[in-house]
Parts: structure tokens; C-alpha cells; sequence
């Protein structure tokens, strides 16, 4: 089954997150469309991912689906939950009398209903899925300012609506201050932008804790002693040490038993996520999700591709890969700080090796640029299946990430 499912996350006027667009690959037999076998085409839906790992993959939040006419009028959203999911109906798609009655009856069962990439200069054609639709998306910079405005206007109250490819904070202000309420677009994967003056820095004794990793015999007594005065690595580090991945049967009672237990390469990969964690804020929140998330399908690709024995450095090129937006400073500057293999700090300079091949091939399944994506696992021999396993594996991981008490997830 030929099917990948990425997301774009979808963001309140606070820069909260609302939930995600679900963007996924139809097959060349375009079976997503299909017409003629609507029982097989159910059967498929009811099998693929989408279904299966719904919840992982919005991630306790809303999935925003575009769903054809004819799935529709086949009811096919009520394969998912209607309290998590949002109904988006394409443009394209005809406000026929048996259109307009499935939408009808999905609003009075609870489903919320979205109409994607709208045209303002076509509502005559859809206004009786205007008067049904939630949630109105709009293409920011495809439709005169004046248009939008007062068709805001004229639906105030009854429509929230969405700006679609946001691009600059010029333009999240303007359509903020126009009544959009939700917002979407690649603006939103350099958030430092937004608020430069609440952005971290990075934690110097994680750092320190990273070079004494990288010798050849570690001084574990000393890096205890370090970790010791941060209460809250303290106790990332004693709860981790302590959970199954590294066993429960006898608990860990102090710092230098749970590096031990850990181990060392293991410590390498976590002191870079904690240093990466301790960045995060309200702005950049999702971003620095994203990257944990893109740092252990790096490592879980590695494997994949036989590069078994550069299982760390495929990870912190993964996390790593944002940081500069993070910081709001330059890639060579920051990576001038951190003790970084060349091989790892070539490829986030974009050098072609093979660590960077990988997390090109990463991004461009977030980005949903399919045939970029397809070279790679052409290349090697990686099912679409697979990867998609491997994705979700990457989603449930992040949920596991020791956090300090009370702290956000």
C-alpha cells in the first residue's frame, strides 16, 4: 500500500497549537479519487495509517483531512472520531444536492466541517456549504486584503476562519488584526522570528557534560557531580534511568549508577535533546517537537541504510537540523559552540554526505515534496510501509522524553 502521511501544524492567534493538516500521497492509481469501487477504496481508508495511528499522528490535538465529494457522500469520515478530526472540502469539489445533505448530516452528528483553499469569488456556487462550514480557509496572499475583509466581516460570529501560507510576520500580524482566528503556513517553522527577545540560550553545563561524553574514557564521578547541581537534569536523568528501555527490576538510586545504566552513547544522544529542550519556548514550541521528532527517524533511518555505527550523529543532525531558527543565529555560528563530529557539521552546512541525504529526505516528507522523498527510498530499497512505520515509531519515542516536574509537554 503506496501511502505516506505527513502534517503542518495549525496555530491559534496565541501560537498555540490547534492541531495539523494531514497531507498524503495518493498512489499512481490514484485510489484516493476513485469512483468505480467505493467498498474497496473504504476497505483501504479503514486499513491505512491514517486510520490505524490516527491518534499518534495528531498528537492529542485535531487532524484537519481533505476528504473528496464522493467520500462524502460515501460517509467515509465517520471512520475517525469525530471529536478529532476536522472535515475539509476541497474547492474542487461540487456542491451537489447529495454533497450538501452528507455534509448536512455530518455537521448533526458532531463533525466540524472546514472548506479548504476558498474563493471568495465562487460563493454564490457553494453558500449552502458556507452556511454549514465551522471553519472557512483562505489562501492569505492569493485574494485582494479588501475582499477578505469583508467577507471576515460579513461572517463574523459564525465562521472561524484560517490563513493559509502565512509566509512573514508582516503578514500573521495583518490577518490577525483582520479577524482570522487560526493560522498555517512555512512562517511558522522559523517562529524566533516572531518574538526575538524571548529566545534562549544554550545550556553551558550540558555542553561541558558533552565533551567529557566524547573522550575516550569518561569521567562519569565528574559528570555526576555536574548533573547533580541541575535539579532538573537530575531527575531526567534518574527517571530515564529508571524506566524499561534500560530496566526496572533493581531502581537506580543515584546519578553515577544511572550513567552507568544508561551508557555512554545513549547520554551523548540525550544530553543533546536536553540541550535542545532547554530552548523551547511558547513560539518555538512546535519546532523544537518537530526536530526531537526528525532526530530519531534520523537514527531509525540510519539503520535502515547501514549505518548502524553512526546511530548518534544521524540523531543530533536531526535535532540539530532547526537550530539555527530556534536561536534566531547563524548555522556555523552555533555549531562553532558544540562539540560536533565534522561529518555532523558538514551536513548541517548542507554539505552532500550521506547524513545530509537523510535529512533531506526527512524534510521533504514533512514538506510533503513526495517525489524528493521517493528518490531516496528508491535509492534504498525503503517501503513505503516502512517508512511510515519508522515515522510513527519517531512520534511515539518523542512521548517518552523524560520532563522535569510540572514542566509542558
Amino acid at each position: 500500500m503506496d501511502v505516506y502521511v505527513a502534517r503542518q501544524p495549525i496555530f491559534d492567534s496565541e501560537l498555540r497549537l490547534y492541531g495539523y493538516e494531514l497531507l498524503y500521497r495518493e498512489s499512481k492509481n490514484n485510489f484516493f479519487e476513485g469512483k468505480d469501487d467505493q467498498t474497496a477504496t473504504a476497505t483501504l481508508l479503514a486499513n491505512s495509517v491514517l486510520v490505524g495511528h490516527f491518534n499518534e499522528l495528531i498528537d492529542r490535538k485535531r487532524g484537519f483531512i481533505n476528504f473528496p465529494g464522493d467520500f462524502l457522500t460515501a460517509g467515509l469520515p465517520r471512520l475517525l472520531p469525530r471529536q478529532k478530526i476536522v472535515i475539509e472540502i476541497l474547492e474542487r469539489v461540487q456542491a451537489t444536492d447529495a454533497v450538501i445533505m452528507a455534509c448536512r448530516q455530518l455537521k448533526k452528528d458532531g463533525y466540524t466541517l472546514a472548506l479548504d483553499d476558498f474563493n471568495i469569488n465562487n460563493s454564490r456556487e457553494v453558500r449552502a456549504l458556507i452556511e454549514l462550514a465551522d471553519i472557512i480557509k483562505i489562501e492569505f496572499s492569493k485574494i485582494r486584503l479588501v475582499d477578505q475583509l469583508k467577507f471576515i466581516r460579513s461572517r463574523q460570529g459564525k465562521t472561524i476562519f484560517l490563513a493559509e501560507k502565512i509566509e512573514t510576520e508582516k503578514e500573521f500580524q495583518l490577518a490577525k488584526k483582520m479577524g482570522y482566528q487560526l493560522f498555517q503556513g512555512y512562517f511558522f517553522s522559523k517562529p524566533s522570528l516572531i518574538n526575538a527577545k524571548d529566545i534562549g540560550t544554550l545550556n553551558g553545563s550540558l555542553i561541558r557534560i558533552i565533551k567529557a561524553l566524547g573522550r575516550e574514557e569518561p569521567d562519569f564521578p565528574g559528570i555526576a557531580k555536574v548533573i547533580e547541581q541541575d535539579l532538573g537534569l537530575s531527575y531526567k536523568i534518574l527517571r530515564l534511568a529508571n524506566t524499561v528501555n534500560y530496566g526496572t527490576q533493581y531502581p537506580v538510586r543515584s546519578i553515577q549508577q544511572a550513567l552507568v545504566r544508561i551508557g555512554t552513547m545513549h547520554l551523548i544522544q540525550w544530553m543533546h535533546l536536553f540541550l535542545l529542550n532547554g530552548v523551547r519556548n511558547i513560539e518555538n514550541s512546535e519546532l523544537v517537537k518537530e526536530s526531537m521528532i526528525r532526530g530519531k527517524m534520523m537514527a531509525l533511518l540510519c539503520k535502515e541504510t547501514g549505518q548502524d555505527d553512526k546511530e548518534s550523529d544521524y540523531f543530533i543532525a536531526g535535532i540539530f537540523s532547526s537550530i539555527d531558527h530556534i536561536l534566531d543565529d547563524s548555522m556555523e555560528h552555533i555549531i562553532d559552540e558544540l562539540p560536533l563530529d565534522d561529518e555532523v557539521k558538514n551536513a548541517l552546512l548542507g554539505a552532500p554526505n550521506a547524513i545530509r541525504q537523510t535529512l533531506d529526505s526527512v524534510i521533504a516528507f514533512e514538506e510533503a515534496r513526495w517525489d524528493d522523498l521517493f528518490e531516496f527510498t528508491s535509492l534504498h530499497q525503503i517501503r513505503s510501509e516502512k517508512y511510515m512505520s519508522l515515522y510513527l515509531k519517531a512520534l511515539k519515542w518523542r512521548k517518552l522524553i523524560p520532563k522535569a516536574p510540572h514542566a509542558e509537554s
